[in-house]
């Protein structure tokens, strides 16, 4: 299952916090994602953020690679992302689910809620999770 869980964060799709979170507007840099579901697994990737104007900051996998844009909506940064999933069975669905992360600005921690818009490793559409998300600034 935890296969499932983060093939969409993954695709896009443990330290400790910063000690000097960046101020709501300075989300630039090569930071370490980590997302953990409610049993306690987790699995991390890298992320590569660079600002793309005020409330923007653009979201990458690798250096230069395609972005997905992240809003400063309301105090909390937001991205959406439709993703492909690969399952435990090593089957793989493309654009099987979407994800919404949320993160507080100051303590980089918040939610990723993914949602099946397709029948998918053995889930019906629909299918929600919700997880808990960490983002660590790398040094």
């Amino acid at each position: 299952m935890i296969r499932r869980c983060f093939a969409a964060t993954a695709i896009f799709s443990g330290l400790a916090t910063a000690l000097a979170a960046p101020a709501l507007s300075d989300m630039n840099g090569h930071y370490t994602f980590t997302e953990t579901d409610a049993a306690g697994q987790s699995a991390s990737s890298d992320w590569y953020v660079t600002p793309c104007g005020d409330g923007c900051a653009a979201v990458a996998l690798k250096p230069g690679g395609p972005t997905k844009q992240a809003h400063l909506v309301n105090g909390q940064w937001s991205l959406d992302s439709t993703d492909s999933l690969e399952c435990e069975d090593g089957s793989h669905a493309p654009d099987a689910t979407t994800a919404h992360f949320t993160w507080d600005p100051n303590t980089l921690t918040g939610t990723v809620v993914s949602t099946d818009v397709k029948p998918v490793c053995g889930q019906q559409a629909g299918h929600q999770e919700t997880n808990n998300m960490k983002l660590v600034l790398v040094p």
